[in-house]
């Protein structure tokens, strides 16, 4: 007969519930979609800012 201390029962259920709780969380949002829409990008000129500067 095996004989576990309290603490180290809650210990391994608290993992058990830990890691099955983040697995159905991390597996949930599979199934979304996000519609785009892919324009011809032909002589233009795309310029991207991030806006972390200060403006003085």
């Amino acid at each position: 007969m095996i004989l576990l201390p309290k603490k180290r029962i809650l210990f391994i259920i608290l993992v058990v519930f830990v890691s099955v709780f983040t697995y159905f969380f991390s597996t949930g949002n599979l199934n979304k979609t996000v519609q785009t829409v892919s324009l011809p990008v032909t002589n233009k000129v795309v310029v991207l800012d991030a806006g972390h500067g200060r403006r003085r």
